[in-house]
């Protein structure tokens, strides 16, 4: 399964398990990022609070992770940042 294709499951079952609902520019960001992972290039992404850009990152980084067999660092600005990822996010993607 190619990459963006996974990225975008991942997102839907993500979403999905937290009980949220399906957001465009949080699908559009998976997208950018997806791309910008392919190509190998920078991204800057702005929105605000709870657009969903944790899994709108987080599901693209995993899909490329997993099919490229590669690891993957993310760092956080925060604590909680941290603590919402590995006790919410992360599980809800895998």
């Amino acid at each position: 399964m190619p990459a963006h294709e996974e990225s975008a499951r991942i997102l839907s079952v993500a979403v999905d398990a937290i009980g949220g609902t399906p957001r465009s520019g949080q699908v559009e960001m998976a997208q950018a990022v997806d791309r910008a992972i392919d190509e190998e290039i920078h991204l800057l992404v702005q929105a605000g609070t709870g657009t969903g850009k944790s899994l709108g990152y987080l599901a693209p980084t995993i899909a490329h992770a997993v099919l490229d067999d590669e690891a993957v660092v993310v760092a956080t600005a925060t604590l909680a940042l941290q603590a919402q990822l590995a006790d919410k996010d992360i599980p809800a993607a895998l």
